[in-house]
């Protein structure tokens, strides 16, 4: 059961990150076309950590963040793939998630409010009623994750 819960967390990390990546590609967007992006960023890394645009989309320390984060999350990955079964490591894996998911989803939580902005642009919601609510339920959503697997983190099992 706890191997399970894990992965579970650990894919909740991933969809943490992928809110912490569209802040960035966002922020990229801001700066530079889709041409311009889509001529320089041509290697799956490139898309992945936009190095070649990184400086005319001014990341900074988002740039090195975002390895940081993509590293980390492969590591931790592969970690809990192959040890996450054992007995003896069940409780450092379980401090590193909590770490990960904790410090994720703060990252997901301030930015979930302009990410529903950006979905509403997209799919042409206007309505300012509509638009509030597509944010409380974002943020609200990101809340619960982190609660729930801290209580079945910690308290459940």
């Amino acid at each position: 059961m706890f191997y399970l819960g894990e992965i579970t967390a650990l894919l909740i990390c991933w969809l943490f990150y992928c809110e912490f990546y569209w802040m960035m590609e966002r922020k990229v967007l801001k700066a530079c076309s889709r041409q311009y992006i889509d001529k320089r960023c041509q290697k799956t890394t490139d898309r992945l950590f936009f190095t070649p645009v990184s400086g005319k989309a001014h990341l900074g320390t988002l740039y090195y963040l975002n390895r940081l984060l993509v590293y980390y999350l492969a590591t931790l990955t592969t970690v809990h793939l192959l040890f996450g079964w054992a007995e003896i490591t069940q409780n450092p894996i379980r401090i590193l998630t909590t770490f990960t998911v904790v410090l994720l989803g703060l990252f997901a939580l301030i930015n979930s409010s302009k990410s529903a902005e950006y979905i509403c642009a997209n799919i042409n919601v206007t309505s300012k009623r509509n638009i509030l609510l597509f944010r409380i339920l974002s943020c609200v959503s990101v809340m619960i994750l982190i609660l729930v697997y801290l209580y079945f983190a910690w308290a459940y099992l």
